[in-house]
């Protein structure tokens, strides 16, 4: 049962030379990789904030940055590449190429981290071995630019959403369109899995987020408040939403009776990524402004 009411409390910011688009926790939730419009990733100490190093070697700015279970981290660019990189590593250790088009728009990492999954706007999902570095497929279909991509728990389903408003469900083992679902009236800018893939959730620029059973039916559909949704992710426990979007506002909601339960000013304008830390008591945001903040997670009642 989530409590009444959840607090966001700012402990500390950080910062990067431009917009930073994504922040990803390690899997012991030591320390905090961001990704950045500057070209690069900067790793950074949960603790006390200390910058512990940075990662360069991509051409363009970096959309994405994740971390595998094993340690190794996974980073993918504007440039159209993705990178491998070693836990203490300053070098890449792979790259994957094949995305075509102006740009990479996003990418993701199984939970298992054995699966990586990136779209663009060449308007393709390209399926990719973690391990080898390897390409698994290219899955088309979407008429626009790819915007979002989340896989599920088990690996066995990828999600898909793009400027063509819709969301797409890919089968992984026969690399064959499942459904297209369809209800947003503009773009689809982010998607998650609930952690045991019974719901997927959307996040639209027509301020909408809307909940979908895997089977393609719509559950829910709520008002944002917030212009457009950028980013959304669940709590380890799957109690909480939290959502960023374009009026620089973190948002968390209750996932069982999907009310609103907080709204933190956060950022000047547009919230790119909102992630927790393994244990959910911390979030980190990351946003349009060059900044990064990360929240102690208040639940009282």
């Amino acid at each position: 049962m989530v409590p009444p009411t959840v607090q966001l409390v700012r402990m500390r910011s950080l910062s990067h030379g431009n917009a930073v688009f994504w922040a990803a926790f390690s899997n012991d939730g030591k320390k905090l990789a961001t990704a950045s419009l500057d070209n690069t990733v900067k790793m950074w100490n949960v603790s006390d904030g200390q910058h512990v190093g940075t990662l360069k070697g991509h051409g363009d700015g970096v959309a994405f940055v994740g971390y595998l279970a094993d340690g190794r981290i996974v980073t993918a660019s504007l440039d159209r590449t993705l990178k491998l990189w070693a836990a203490d590593a300053t070098t890449p250790t792979t790259t994957f190429t094949g995305h075509q088009g102006d740009y990479l728009a996003c990418a993701t990492i199984s939970r298992n981290g054995t699966l990586i999954a990136s779209g663009g706007f060449d308007k393709t999902v390209r399926l990719w071995d973690a391990q080898s570095g390897g390409a698994l497929a290219t899955l088309s279909g979407h008429t626009a630019t790819v915007q979002a991509v989340a896989i599920s728990s088990n690996d066995r389903i990828v999600a898909s959403g793009s400027d063509d408003r819709s969301i797409r469900l890919w089968d992984v083992p026969t690399k064959q369109l499942l459904r297209t679902l369809t209800g947003h009236e503009l773009t689809v800018e982010s998607l998650v899995f609930a952690a045991k893939d019974e719901l997927l959730v959307s996040g639209s620029s027509d301020g909408t987020i809307r909940f979908w059973n895997l089977d393609g039916t719509p559950l829910a559909k709520l008002d944002a408040n917030c212009g457009r949704v950028k980013c959304l992710t669940f709590s380890p426990d799957g109690e909480l939403l939290a959502t960023g979007g374009g009026d620089g506002t973190v948002r968390l909601w209750s996932v069982a009776d999907r009310r609103g339960l907080s709204a933190t000013p956060a950022h000047q304008n547009t919230v790119y990524c909102v992630a927790f830390n393994p244990a959910g008591n911390l979030l980190a945001s990351a946003g349009f402004d060059r900044s990064i903040h990360l929240w102690d997670v208040r639940r009282d009642g």
